[in-house]
């Protein structure tokens, strides 16, 4: 479940149907059901501009591109094997996805919708989040038990941070200090110090644990 910038909109990847559902979050009002070429889709991001969702599956080697105004597929973007986190530049002009299964991370861009890096990560590369300043990106390695942090103005892993077992989904506060990292097989959320690339501490939770909300 991903909400555009502005709070207007919330999209959900349903595996059952192979869609995502748009949902007027005000009213909490369905809008529509998009269907999706991918395979078992796992996440939707919106683009800070909000004209686009990025759509992942669990079985594609691409990422589906959503229009939101035509609430429709128009297009896809060829990736590695197993698609997981995405994310966006502030311009909405760059977008980030990290591919499990080739433990890949692909830098998009979103003028031409073509992959125009492939950064290799760590093993099982899974969770992305990037910086507010846009100076750099984090990948999740599931298998490593690491966060890599890639620098966005040469697309090369500038510093590997070990973290709890299983690491999956992240998120960094507004000013970008500090990066959460959900630790699924740990029981724990990793907290990283950005400045540095480091980190500060682990703080228990409860079983399982596959994703953090900063608000």
């Amino acid at each position: 479940m991903h909400a555009s910038a502005d709070g207007r909109y919330v999209a959900v990847a349903v595996e059952e149907s192979n869609s995502v559902t748009l949902i007027d979050a005000p009213s909490r009002r369905q809008l529509a059901d998009i269907k999706v070429e991918g395979k078992n889709p796992e996440h939707a991001v919106f683009s800070p501009d909000g004209r686009w969702l990025l759509v992942s599956a669990e079985e594609a080697e691409q990422v589906d591109v959503i229009d939101v105004a035509l609430r429709r597929q128009v297009g896809k973007i060829a990736v590695g094997l197993r698609p997981r986190g995405i994310g966006f530049s502030a311009d909405s002009q760059r977008a980030y996805v990290a591919a499990e299964m080739v433990s890949t991370v692909y830098v998009i861009d979103m003028a031409t919708r073509t992959a125009v890096a492939a950064i290799p990560a760590g093993k099982n590369a899974n969770g992305i989040a990037v910086h507010p300043n846009g100076k750099h990106v984090y990948v999740s390695n599931g298998a490593d038990g690491t966060v890599m942090r890639i620098d966005t103005a040469t697309n090369r892993v500038s510093a590997t941070i070990a973290v709890g077992k299983r690491p999956w989904n992240m998120a960094l506060t507004p000013d970008g200090a500090k990066l959460y990292v959900a630790n699924g097989r740990s029981a724990s959320v990793s907290v990283i110090d950005t400045a540095s690339g480091s980190k500060l501490k682990d703080i228990p939770v409860g079983e399982l644990p596959w994703g953090v909300l900063i608000r």
